[in-house]
C-alpha cells in the first residue's frame, strides 16, 4: 500500500501506528511488517525516534530504522 497526502498529515507517523494497532487488536500483531520510507538519513532516524517516543518505547524495539549500513532493529521490530 502506498499512502499519499499533504505534508504534516500524519502519513509517516500516525498511519503506520494505526495500522499496527489494528493488527494487534485483531490478534495479528506478530505478522505486522510496516515500512515507512524517507528520502534522507536524518529524516529516517528522527522519524523512528519520534514514533518510538509516541509509543512509549525506544528505537530498536517495536520501532526501528535501517539506513545504508546502520540499522536499529530486532526480530520483534514491526515499524521500520
Amino acid at each position: 500500500m502506498v499512502v499519499c497526502g499533504e505534508t504534516g498529515c500524519g502519513k509517516s507517523t500516525q498511519v503506520p501506528q494505526y495500522i499496527l494497532e489494528e493488527m494487534v487488536a485483531a490478534g495479528r500483531g506478530g505478522e505486522a511488517s510496516i515500512v515507512v520510507t524517507q528520502p534522507r538519513r536524518i529524516a529516517a532516524i528522527s522519524l523512528a525516534q519520534r514514533v518510538a517516543a509516541e509509543r512509549g518505547g525506544r528505537v530498536g524495539g517495536v520501532v526501528g530504522y535501517a539506513v545504508r549500513l546502520e540499522s536499529k532493529r530486532r526480530a520483534d521490530t514491526r515499524l521500520l
